[in-house]
């Protein structure tokens, strides 16, 4: 998966971390011995490391000792506290625990006994403490741990907490069954649910999730809420059974405070989030109502009802779509700082990362929707113009900031990027088409002999017969070339529809041909350098052979302009 040396590197790095982690307390273990022996040269002896210890009682930590007291170390001291308070325990009877200060510092009695004593060096001077705050809660420590031993003794005690316990669980496990089932029926309820079909997801056309995507995508959250419900019944459980027993109290108790400042946190973040949340809330309506009024105008400029000089009806949609762009953005800006957890070091980290990225891989979109915003507001063509981008030709089926698509008369769909459009030459057939209509033309050569009055009658009688092409104004024919061998003759005519300019070209193609071979004149196109024994051309009885069908109209009037041409003894006539 990773390259050799990677590995290299990175099993170089693991055996030194390794090596640091198994030296490491060898090489703090040497301090203290260097420090004793600088020690031992300068005439002092080291002192001794004191262990502190702690007393704990029924599982409850009650305080923690730090020094010698009468040449007993912590530990000992700690065994002697256990003798005396199981002494006291097994004399009977119920104790009130107090603090008496003395001069070596408090005295924690029994029921007026004296049981320990917590001297000043006992404190934690680091920590700030005090003799008082720690007397204070090693009284509360220990009255709550013997009246959890006095509950341990005690046989009805025991067997209500049992019973208790027993109760519990079985209310727990019929919880549990009831999740299970409300899981199966839910599951019943979701196959029910797909057999009369679930709706498709589609985004713009595409589909992103289908039925049995869905149907498995609400499987696993049905999955994760069975899963919840079981985990969060078997906290409440556990915790409540824990609570029972005077030893695991404290486990249950630390448990249930846990879920509680939990739930007081959560509590407290809504109520501290609620004044922004409002704040928010009002920055999305008053954006909401600013962006309504803002379609409403740009619509009207757009449909016509409003003009102005410095926006045109086909950049209104554009320009109505970069105004309420930036007016979220900038609503965005203002409601951020009241979102919650907005300044939260996960939220920055998120903000700077969301930024990098965008600022990554953004360069090409940019370029591009500069390209299409310099395309839109130069007007060079709009949703439904007919076309021609370079080799492509069709109609527009729209213009985005990045890209126009294109349908061909083919029925394809084409998408160009903008920039490619800018560097490409656009034929607009449709803007300029107006009520006279927009221009076709297609050029033949035919030699010097052939009249050019009969070239232009014949070109324009192929006119006439082309459904598509306006009788008014009328077709006309340039002679655009005198070349060596040939004349170029073009033949102008104005589009119905410009939509249709290729089905109509054809048809005027076709038209020509059978004009010219109806009477007899020989097209030279593409190339010509002498002129062939005969004319070239197909008489019209051999226009329809198999497997051609005549199902040309019948001819047009204009054909009686021009008579064919008859060969006679002297001549053509």
């Amino acid at each position: 998966m990773f390259p050799q040396s990677f590995r290299c590197c990175l099993l170089k790095v693991a055996v030194g971390t390794g090596l640091i982690v198994l030296l490491s307390p060898l090489f703090i273990a040497a301090q203290p011995a260097a420090t004793d022996s600088v020690m031992a040269e300068i005439g002092l002896s080291p002192a001794p490391a004191i262990k502190a210890d702690t007393l704990i009682i029924q599982n409850r930590p009650i305080a923690v000792f730090r020094a010698d007291m009468m040449g007993h170390s912590p530990e000992k001291r700690v065994q002697k506290m256990r003798e005396r308070i199981a002494e006291l325990l097994a004399a009977g009877g119920t104790y009130d625990v107090a603090a008496l200060p003395i001069p070596q510092g408090m005295l924690i009695q029994m029921g007026g006994n004296g049981v320990f004593v917590i001297s000043f060096a006992d404190l934690d001077s680091l920590a700030g403490e005090t003799l008082e705050e720690v007397s204070k809660r090693t009284v509360d420590n220990l009255t709550l741990a013997l009246k959890a031993e006095l509950e341990q003794r005690s046989l009805k005690y025991m067997l209500t907490a049992v019973a208790l316990t027993v109760l519990a669980t079985i209310i727990f496990l019929v919880i549990l069954a009831g999740i299970r089932r409300g899981h199966r029926y839910f599951y019943k309820l979701l196959e029910e649910l797909a057999r009369r079909g679930i709706s498709k997801v589609n985004v713009s056309g595409v589909e992103l999730i289908d039925a049995n995507r869905q149907l498995a995508l609400v499987r696993r959250l049905a999955d994760l809420l069975a899963w919840v419900a079981a985990l969060f019944m078997t906290y409440i459980w556990l915790t409540f059974s824990l609570r029972r027993f005077p030893y695991t109290r404290p486990w249950g108790d630390s448990l249930r405070s846990y879920m509680l400042s939990l739930l007081q946190e959560f509590a407290l973040a809504i109520v501290d989030a609620i004044p922004g949340l409002v704040a928010v809330i009002l920055i999305f309506f008053i954006t909401r109502l600013l962006i309504r009024f803002i379609k409403t105008f740009f619509t009207g400029i757009e449909t016509g009802r409003i003009s102005l000089p410095w926006v045109h009806a086909e950049t209104a949609q554009t320009t109505r779509r970069m105004v309420v762009f930036v007016i979220w953005l900038f609503a965005l800006v203002l409601a951020y700082p009241y979102l919650p957890g907005s300044d939260s070091a996960a939220f920055k980290g998120l903000s700077v990362f969301v930024g990098l990225m965008l600022s990554i891989g953004s360069s090409g979109v940019v370029n591009q929707a500069m390209s299409g915003l310099i395309l839109i507001y130069s007007r060079a063509l709009k949703t439904g113009d007919y076309v021609r981008i370079g080799d492509v030709e069709g109609i527009v089926l729209s213009q985005g900031i990045l890209s126009t698509k294109i349908k061909t008369i083919k029925r394809e769909e084409i998408t160009i990027p903008n920039s490619v459009i800018l560097s490409t030459d656009v034929k607009n057939y449709s803007r300029l088409a107006g009520s006279e209509g927009v221009i076709v033309y297609t050029s033949v050569t035919i030699g010097y002999s052939v009249p050019w009055r009969q070239v232009h009658a014949l070109l324009i009688m192929a006119a006439d017969r082309t459904p598509g092409l306006r009788k008014q104004p009328p077709p006309f024919v340039g002679q655009v070339a005198l070349s060596d061998f040939y004349v170029e003759y073009q033949i102008n005519a104005y589009l119905e529809q410009p939509e249709k300019r290729l089905p109509t070209l054809a048809a005027l193609h076709a038209n020509i041909q059978d004009t010219f071979n109806e009477y007899g004149v020989q097209i030279l196109s593409p190339h010509y350098e002498a002129d062939p024994p005969a004319p070239v051309w197909v008489p019209k009885e051999k226009w329809y052979e198999s497997p051609a069908q005549n199902l040309n109209p019948p001819a047009n009037k204009s054909e009686k302009l021009l008579k064919p041409r008859r060969k006679t003894k002297n001549g053509e006539k």
